[in-house]
């Protein structure tokens, strides 16, 4: 697959700093239906809520709850990641001053 075919967009500005951005229709999609997954636990999350209200096992489904909400950001991240064209933002911006200094140059 070709970084042009690729679902997404990962803007770097450094080791922990980034932007994913979905490209075209099957990004979308994709998003979409990470979307849905989240969906599906916040629908079980609530109704765990108004089913035990104060029951001992209430804890266990916030404890639940927030264990699936960091898989599915730390799983998302990494599929996103791993499907995505990768764009250097210092790279991008150095380019683009090089060019307008060429340009006005050559004025």
């Amino acid at each position: 697959m070709g970084d042009r075919d690729k679902p997404f967009v990962m803007y770097r500005r450094g080791p922990a700093s980034f932007t994913i951005v979905p490209r075209g229709v099957l990004g979308w999609l994709q998003f979409a239906l990470w979307l849905t997954l989240l969906g599906a636990l916040v629908v079980w999350f609530t109704k765990h809520v108004h089913l035990i209200p104060n029951n001992e096992n209430y804890f266990d489904g916030v404890v639940l709850f927030a264990i699936g909400v960091f898989l599915w950001m730390v799983g998302g991240l990494w599929w996103m990641m791993a499907r995505a064209e990768i764009v250097e933002v210092a790279e991008l911006t150095r380019d683009r001053q090089r060019a307008r200094r060429k340009r006005r140059r050559d004025q």
